[in-house]
């Protein structure tokens, strides 16, 4: 089963995790062994993990693989982004483009210290200077998440479509995964531009979406904020988080935080 906790770091910051675990109390010890003190642990949210933590494991692996079946189905019948991907050019040779994990605009998992300070400094661990192109995208590549501010011009986005941000066998897990969405964002503007648009259009397509995105999750933590302070009953609250963190989930914005309750 998947458990979600929270806990406080050293410089009493909020933290939240994941961790599989046969129970809640298992849960607690796997973390007390890893010198994590944990101040809430619940079950995570998802149907798949009710029914394993009710002991019905057959339907829950009979379910999974239907799901991987019709996965690999789709895999087979749509290409992947990354392995198809080709850049306007007026040269005859074009990039060719490195297959990535995934391409698809998602949370970045790894550590929360390194995944805010790219999020603030526009990945410059990850991206040379000479690659503001990437940068920019970059800072639009995690949904629900305030995009940094950035003076990148259209000529130097229109140089990193001309190229190929390639893995390093040094490149952490989270440099890995912003390397893929950007290579991935960078075929979106590429279909963008073949269909008539611009890069200007592009960018406020951007910007219109990390705000809706970013509107959604704020939405859903207002919505449980006012059921607390009216003195919602415990049980409906934690549904309520339970669905709105679904919702968030399948459209790749990061999870709300448990409420603060007794539960």
């Amino acid at each position: 089963m998947k458990f979600i906790y929270q806990y406080r770091t050293a410089d009493n910051k909020q933290h939240q995790g994941e961790i599989k675990a046969a129970s809640r109390e298992a849960a607690f010890s796997t973390l007390k062994s890893q010198g994590i003190k944990p101040s809430k642990v619940i079950e995570a949210p998802g149907f798949l993990n009710k029914l394993l933590g009710r002991g019905k494991r057959w339907i829950a692996i009979a379910l999974l693989a239907i799901i991987a079946a019709l996965s690999t189905y789709i895999a087979f019948k749509k290409p992947n982004v990354a392995t198809t991907a080709t850049a306007p050019s007026s040269s005859s040779t074009k990039p060719k483009v490195q297959e990535f994990d995934d391409t698809v605009r998602r949370q970045v998992i790894g550590d929360i210290a390194i995944i805010e300070q790219g999020i603030r400094d526009g990945w410059s661990n990850v991206f040379t200077q000479d690659q503001e192109g990437e940068r920019f995208l970059a800072s639009f590549a995690i949904p629900g998440v305030p995009a940094g501010l950035r003076n990148t011009s259209e000529a130097e986005i229109k140089t990193a479509l001309e190229r190929v941000v390639s893995l390093q066998p040094s490149d952490t897990i989270e440099a890995r995964q912003i390397k893929a969405m950007v290579e991935g964002m960078k075929q979106e503007l590429r279909q963008f531009l073949e269909d008539g648009g611009t890069i200007v259009e592009y960018g406020k397509l951007l910007v219109q979406r990390q705000e809706e995105e970013l509107g959604y999750y704020n939405r859903a933590k207002k919505e449980l904020e006012r059921m607390r302070d009216e003195g919602t009953d415990e049980t409906q609250i934690m549904s309520l988080w339970t669905k709105r963190n679904d919702q968030l989930r399948r459209m790749g914005i990061r999870p709300l935080p448990i409420p603060d309750t007794n539960l």
